[in-house]
């Protein structure tokens, strides 16, 4: 039979990329980055009316749909020897022609890829296969490979295909790699790929990445000269060059990236090219300075001069000037940049910085403001919020404190476990004839690192509330220990009372510990600390979600649910997050179609509609194939490969569900190559299974 490849229109794509070297030189990075595959094009409307048709014995085999429907409505060897007759005179009018013609005739044509191979090159249609090759479906190329040499043994893919399949594999596992942050898979993907002479120019800035992360200097500088230092018509167009250059500012001293780029400036069009490089050279510089302690001796201003003039202004740059003023000790000045950056978006870094450079002229009023006013913003570095706060509970006659702001220091305190600071606050509390609060946070102060004074304070909080008991159990068990503070607490006057924001018992500042519970996978505690809280009325929706995975976690499946149901109406993020952990929940108690129409109902993002049906589908497998339903079993199978790449136990059950339909060379096709891999019995025993019954037959 002849075959039937799209070879004609591999070869218009791929002559767009043999233009000459000249206008290659002009070529952008993007299309130099995608020309990976771009030699392959498929008519999508075609595919997908393929795709459309079910073909219901091509299913009961474990055949793909798509590799029964293409041979269907095609032109035989009769109908082919005129366009392959052209084609070897070479009479490209005639062949578009009749390429014409067989379109009308045949609507599903397409133009063999093996047009212009020699006769003897010409094998089986590969049209499928390139099919799956473009989504990327290595599953089911296997299988398609499989079925193929089922019915003709000694049949190959071409050399074409399988380089070129070779190359998508590369990519796939590279860039999934990549996503992944799995640095060592991308390197070990990445293995056979020679900078100096690749030219899909995007697999070597991951593999930049990946040596870059990992800490390999030498392979990364490999990499680097590969693509910067090609010479003749090797070069690689200006821009990427420009853009390695950029991402050479972060893994080599400025020094060195500058040499380069000397190097490199051959031409007024990449001298202009180069400015944006030059100019992360110049941020690089300042950043340096500010993060190296050794580094004393200012810049020149004719350094600094160009990042000052930027037009429109970067708040990064505005960043750089503002921690570098501060760093030489000119905060007025630093000041000044820190609050353009502020005012045109805020952020815990420059909020920091502003704060530090109003300290720094002892300018304790403005810089406690800016701290108040940034509460969200810095309570990601809970220690220095802590400190910056700190101040005005040390002084309280200042000013009165907001309630927002006792609550901000409540929290991080606890956050901190810092004994220091709960004593600042238990004797705030005390001050204010807060006794309750006052003896909590001294006890949390004891607890966490006892002193004279925690103790002395502990003692007249009880002293106040009248807990004799306490006071007595207290001075047994530190009287010795202090024995000079017992009398000035017996003589101690009461405090004023002035008027002061509540302070909350630390049991009550459940906000911090139920997240630190919950991540620290303390599931009870977390739950105990959420039910405080909805008994204060202080439960939010966003709390009552951690109690459905704190639920979840202790494997309470019903809590789990309803607390993740009250979710469901919420709305936004609160909403997808809880539709994400109620399909979680459904599945841990195998309600797999109820996990299913939850997903159809509250549309997860990507990642976690993907790792549901994921889940969705291996139960699918398992259920059906223990029900002995080996067709669904393949197809839950198929579903699942088409989303991540299948395990070794799960190509097993494929193996058996094909056994058991009856399709016994697929199924010893998938034990030996599990086998190839593999060492195990189960393998092994697929492989007697249908060894023995090939030898009957």
């Amino acid at each position: 039979m002849i075959v039937m490849k799209k070879h004609w229109l591999a070869l218009l794509a791929a002559s767009s990329l043999l233009a000459p070297a000249t206008a290659l030189s002009e070529d952008s990075a993007k299309l130099l980055t995608q020309a990976a595959g771009s030699f392959r094009i498929i008519d999508q409307a075609m595919t997908s009316a393929v795709a459309g048709q079910i073909d219901p014995s091509a299913a009961s085999n474990g055949v793909s749909v798509n590799t029964s429907q293409a041979a269907t409505n095609m032109p035989d060897e009769v109908e082919m020897a005129a366009l392959y007759y052209y084609a070897e005179q070479k009479q490209d009018e005639r062949v578009a022609a009749e390429a014409a013609r067989l379109r009308l005739k045949f609507p599903q044509f397409e133009m063999p890829q093996d047009l212009y191979l020699p006769q003897s090159a010409r094998g089986a249609d590969e049209t499928v296969l390139w099919q799956l090759y473009d989504r990327s479906d290595f599953t089911g190329i296997d299988a398609e490979i499989i079925r193929r040499k089922t019915d003709a043994p000694d049949w190959q893919p071409t050399a074409d295909f399988t380089d070129k399949l070779s190359r998508r594999k590369q990519r796939v596992l590279m860039t999934q790699a990549a996503k992944e942050n799995n640095w060592t898979d991308v390197i070990q993907a990445g293995g056979s790929i020679d900078p100096a002479t690749e030219t899909e120019v995007d697999l070597l800035w991951t593999l930049i990445d990946a040596y870059a992360h990992s800490g390999m200097k030498q392979p990364l500088a490999d990499v680097y000269r590969g693509i910067l230092l090609r010479e003749g018509d090797k070069r690689l167009p200006d821009a990427v060059l420009v853009t390695t250059l950029q991402k050479a500012i972060r893994d080599f001293p400025a020094a060195e990236v500058q040499a380069v780029m000397q190097k490199l400036a051959v031409t007024p069009a990449m001298q202009a090219g180069l400015q944006p490089v030059s100019f992360d050279l110049m941020r690089k510089t300042v950043a340096d300075f500010n993060a190296d302690e050794k580094q004393t001796v200012p810049l020149s201003d004719d350094q600094l001069a160009p990042l000052k003039a930027t037009d429109p202004a970067k708040i990064e740059d505005m960043a750089l000037l503002g921690w570098y003023y501060l760093k030489i000790k000119q905060p007025a000045v630093s000041v000044e940049w820190f609050t353009k950056a502020l005012a045109i978006q805020a952020d815990a870094a420059n909020a920091k910085g502003l704060y530090l450079s109003l300290a720094a002229q002892n300018l304790e009023e403005e810089a406690y403001k800016v701290a108040a006013s940034y509460l969200q913003d810095l309570s990601g570095d809970p220690e220095f919020l802590m400190n910056a706060l700190s101040l005005r509970f040390a002084k309280p006659d200042m000013a009165e404190i907001d309630e927002k702001i006792v609550a901000s220091y409540s929290t991080t305190i606890l956050q901190t476990l810092n004994a220091d600071h709960a004593e600042i606050l238990a004797w705030y509390a005390y001050n204010s004839k807060q006794f309750e609060a006052s003896s909590a946070w001294f006890e949390k102060a004891i607890d966490w690192k006892v002193a004279p004074a925690r103790v002395k304070g502990l003692a007249l909080s009880y002293l106040r509330l009248e807990q004799k008991p306490e006071f007595t159990a207290l001075q047994e068990k530190y009287g010795q220990a202090y024995p000079g503070i017992w009398d000035e607490i017996r003589a101690a006057s009461p405090p004023k009372g002035r008027v002061a924001a509540s302070v909350i018992k630390p049991r009550g500042i459940i906000q911090a510990n139920y997240f630190r519970n919950f991540q620290a996978k303390r599931y009870a505690a977390c739950i105990n600390d959420l039910a405080d809280l909805r008994n204060r009325g202080q439960l939010s929706p966003d709390a009552a979600q951690i109690g459905g995975w704190c639920y979840l976690g202790l494997g309470r499946l019903a809590e789990a649910r309803a607390a993740f149901a009250d979710g469901l109406a919420a709305g936004g993020q609160v909403q997808a997050d809880a539709a994400y952990g109620t399909a979680l929940t459904l599945l841990r108690g195998r309600l797999t179609d109820d996990a299913e129409a939850i997903i159809r109902a509250y549309p997860l993002n990507a990642e976690r509609d993907r790792e549901i049906r994921v889940e969705i589908y291996f139960q699918r497998a398992r259920a059906s194939f223990d029900r002995k339903q080996y067709q669904k079993t393949l197809d839950a199978l198929n579903a699942r490969a088409s989303l991540v790449a299948e395990p070794a136990d799960l190509s097993q059950l494929r193996g058996w569900a094909y056994y058991h339909l009856g399709n016994k060379q697929v199924a010893k096709q998938v034990f030996q190559r599990l086998n190839d891999h593999l060492s195990d019995a189960g393998v092994r025993r697929g492989l007697v299974a249908t060894s023995q019954t090939d030898t009957r037959r």
